[in-house]
Protein backbone atom coordinates (compact mmCIF):
# COMPACT_ATOMS: atom_id res chain seq x y z
CA UNK A 1 0.00 0.00 0.00
CA UNK A 2 2.91 2.42 0.65
CA UNK A 3 3.89 2.30 -3.01
CA UNK A 4 0.33 3.15 -4.14
CA UNK A 5 0.20 6.26 -1.92
CA UNK A 6 3.14 7.88 -3.74
CA UNK A 7 1.64 7.62 -7.21
CA UNK A 8 0.00 10.45 -9.14
CA UNK A 9 -3.07 9.70 -11.22
CA UNK A 10 -3.18 11.92 -14.29
CA UNK A 11 -5.87 11.39 -16.92
CA UNK A 12 -4.34 10.99 -20.40
CA UNK A 13 -6.42 13.88 -21.79
CA UNK A 14 -5.06 16.37 -19.23
CA UNK A 15 -2.68 19.00 -20.64
CA UNK A 16 0.18 19.74 -18.26
CA UNK A 17 3.04 22.16 -18.83
CA UNK A 18 6.50 20.56 -18.81
CA UNK A 19 7.66 22.69 -15.89
CA UNK A 20 4.60 22.14 -13.67
CA UNK A 21 5.32 20.26 -10.43
CA UNK A 22 2.74 17.78 -9.14
CA UNK A 23 2.94 16.17 -5.70
CA UNK A 24 2.47 12.50 -4.91
CA UNK A 25 -1.04 11.17 -4.41
CA UNK A 26 -2.57 13.94 -6.53
CA UNK A 27 -5.35 13.05 -8.96
CA UNK A 28 -5.89 15.13 -12.12
CA UNK A 29 -9.11 14.60 -14.09
CA UNK A 30 -9.93 14.49 -17.78
CA UNK A 31 -9.40 17.67 -19.79
CA UNK A 32 -7.64 19.57 -17.00
CA UNK A 33 -5.16 22.23 -18.14
CA UNK A 34 -2.17 23.00 -15.91
CA UNK A 35 -0.10 26.05 -16.93
CA UNK A 36 3.60 26.87 -16.81
CA UNK A 37 5.24 27.18 -13.42
CA UNK A 38 2.26 25.73 -11.53
CA UNK A 39 3.01 23.83 -8.31
CA UNK A 40 0.41 21.37 -7.01
CA UNK A 41 1.00 19.77 -3.61
CA UNK A 42 0.39 16.24 -2.38
CA UNK A 43 -2.96 14.44 -2.17
CA UNK A 44 -4.90 17.05 -4.17
CA UNK A 45 -7.93 16.32 -6.33
CA UNK A 46 -8.11 18.32 -9.55
CA UNK A 47 -11.45 17.71 -11.26
CA UNK A 48 -12.48 17.31 -14.88
CA UNK A 49 -11.96 20.42 -17.00
CA UNK A 50 -10.16 22.44 -14.31
CA UNK A 51 -7.89 25.20 -15.61
CA UNK A 52 -4.95 26.38 -13.50
CA UNK A 53 -3.12 29.27 -15.13
CA UNK A 54 0.61 29.96 -14.91
CA UNK A 55 2.59 30.45 -11.71
CA UNK A 56 -0.21 29.38 -9.37
CA UNK A 57 0.42 27.33 -6.24
CA UNK A 58 -1.99 24.73 -4.89
CA UNK A 59 -0.91 23.42 -1.47
CA UNK A 60 -1.50 19.92 -0.06
CA UNK A 61 -4.93 18.27 0.18
CA UNK A 62 -6.87 20.82 -1.86
CA UNK A 63 -9.97 19.80 -3.81
CA UNK A 64 -10.89 21.60 -7.03
CA UNK A 65 -14.19 20.27 -8.34
CA UNK A 66 -14.97 20.08 -12.08
CA UNK A 67 -14.90 23.29 -14.12
CA UNK A 68 -12.95 25.43 -11.65
CA UNK A 69 -10.76 28.15 -13.16
CA UNK A 70 -7.73 29.39 -11.23
CA UNK A 71 -6.14 32.60 -12.56
CA UNK A 72 -2.45 33.45 -12.82
CA UNK A 73 -0.28 33.59 -9.66
CA UNK A 74 -3.05 32.37 -7.33
CA UNK A 75 -2.17 30.68 -4.03
CA UNK A 76 -4.54 28.13 -2.49
CA UNK A 77 -3.46 27.13 1.01
CA UNK A 78 -3.80 23.59 2.36
CA UNK A 79 -7.15 21.82 2.72
CA UNK A 80 -9.04 24.33 0.57
CA UNK A 81 -12.14 23.12 -1.27
CA UNK A 82 -13.48 24.90 -4.34
CA UNK A 83 -16.93 24.03 -5.70
CA UNK A 84 -17.96 23.25 -9.26
CA UNK A 85 -17.43 26.08 -11.73
CA UNK A 86 -15.98 28.58 -9.24
CA UNK A 87 -13.45 31.16 -10.44
CA UNK A 88 -10.46 32.63 -8.59
CA UNK A 89 -9.08 35.76 -10.26
CA UNK A 90 -5.40 36.53 -10.89
CA UNK A 91 -3.13 37.06 -7.88
CA UNK A 92 -5.65 36.06 -5.17
CA UNK A 93 -4.52 34.17 -2.06
CA UNK A 94 -6.87 31.83 -0.19
CA UNK A 95 -6.19 30.88 3.44
CA UNK A 96 -6.01 27.29 4.72
CA UNK A 97 -9.17 25.21 5.26
CA UNK A 98 -11.34 27.61 3.25
CA UNK A 99 -14.42 26.60 1.27
CA UNK A 100 -15.59 28.37 -1.88
CA UNK A 101 -19.09 27.32 -2.92
CA UNK A 102 -20.33 26.29 -6.38
CA UNK A 103 -20.07 28.95 -9.09
CA UNK A 104 -18.56 31.70 -6.94
CA UNK A 105 -16.16 34.31 -8.30
CA UNK A 106 -13.43 35.36 -5.84
CA UNK A 107 -11.88 38.77 -6.53
CA UNK A 108 -10.09 39.44 -3.20
CA UNK A 109 -7.72 37.58 -0.88
CA UNK A 110 -9.27 35.26 1.69
CA UNK A 111 -6.70 35.38 4.47
CA UNK A 112 -8.63 33.53 7.17
CA UNK A 113 -10.30 30.14 7.16
CA UNK A 114 -13.48 31.20 5.35
CA UNK A 115 -16.58 29.98 3.61
CA UNK A 116 -17.47 32.09 0.57
CA UNK A 117 -21.02 31.98 -0.83
CA UNK A 118 -23.17 34.38 -2.85
CA UNK A 119 -20.39 36.93 -3.17
CA UNK A 120 -19.81 37.23 0.59
CA UNK A 121 -17.99 35.50 3.40
CA UNK A 122 -20.55 33.58 5.44
CA UNK A 123 -18.08 32.27 8.03
CA UNK A 124 -14.69 33.45 9.25
CA UNK A 125 -12.56 31.55 11.74
CA UNK A 126 -11.65 34.74 13.60
CA UNK A 127 -15.37 35.34 14.25
CA UNK A 128 -15.34 32.44 16.72
CA UNK A 129 -13.61 34.76 19.21
CA UNK A 130 -16.67 37.04 19.27
CA UNK A 131 -19.30 35.90 21.75
CA UNK A 132 -22.94 36.38 20.89
CA UNK A 133 -25.24 37.05 23.86
CA UNK A 134 -28.53 35.24 23.56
Amino acid sequence: MGNQANKKQIHPSAVISNDALIGSGTIIGAGAIIGAGVVIGEDCQIGTGVIIESDSRIENKCVLEPGVIIGKAVTLSKNTKIGIGARITNGVSVGPDSVIKIGEIVLKDMIYKMVFKRGAWIYREDSLNDKNDE
